[in-house]
């Protein structure tokens, strides 16, 4: 099936908006030292760029193929909110945004459906955690400015940090998108420092907690993250 690259000219001439085939997203997962990435479950990627979301989803299907090869069944629920929690994105256009948060989230459920032969319903706790992951770690976004298009705020995420020694305990930790790119930023969260680059963002990706970030560090089992809120 031939795929649509574009949207419009309008689009391509403002936003400069190609989007990716699949079979070259493919190929470059299987660049390696990616390829091995896409397949620890709890390696952290960020697409700067994230369109709508072939990327991302390919990224989740591979993380999520590693659940199943790599862990025992009783594992695959929480081990599967982990793979979601380590993969980030930022768009700048709303309507693709709307877009990849939609085909991550329904390949998930669609996934779980198959896997455990069972649908999961909008009151369970892994379908509240899903859906709050997605929409915390894939926002919208200018990634060259790091700020938000019409509010101009900062752009913040998430660190859901696995506790040592509790494979389903994780800890939200704010982080600003400057901080990886070696930049301060200071509003009512925290002020933070950094010397990362986008590419720096792995399985051993971890922020130093300073006095300020400390004392809004939250713990909370990964199936029930979605009680964090804002």
């Amino acid at each position: 099936m031939e795929e649509n690259l574009i949207k419009s000219k309008h689009r391509v001439q403002k936003h400069g908006e190609v989007f990716t085939p699949s079979w070259m997203v493919q190929k470059m997962l299987d660049t390696p030292g990616i390829k091995e990435a896409c397949e620890n479950v709890s390696a952290t990627f960020l697409e700067p760029s994230a369109g709508d979301g072939n990327f991302l989803q390919a990224i989740l299907e591979r993380k999520l193929a590693s659940v199943i090869k790599h862990y025992g069944k009783r594992h695959w629920k929480t081990k599967s909110l982990i793979a979601l929690s380590s993969i980030y994105g930022i768009e700048f256009l709303e309507d693709n945004l709307e877009v990849a948060r939609s085909r991550m989230f329904l390949y998930y459920l669609d996934w779980y459906e198959q896997t455990f032969d069972d649908k999961l319903t909008s009151k369970s706790d892994i379908y509240k955690s899903a859906h709050y992951l997605i929409h915390k770690n894939i926002i919208r976004g200018n990634t060259l400015t790091q700020k938000h298009p019409i509010t101009g705020e900062p752009i913040w995420f998430n660190e859901w940090r696995i506790v040592k020694g509790h494979s389903s305990l994780v800890k939200k930790v704010p982080f600003a998108l400057s901080e990886l790119l070696g930049k301060e930023v200071e509003n009512d969260k925290s002020v933070v420092e950094g010397q990362m680059s986008f590419f720096d963002m792995d399985d051993s990706f971890m922020l130093e907690e300073s006095v300020e970030t400390a004392s809004i560090i939250e713990e909370i089992t990964i199936q029930k993250v979605y009680l964090l809120g804002d």
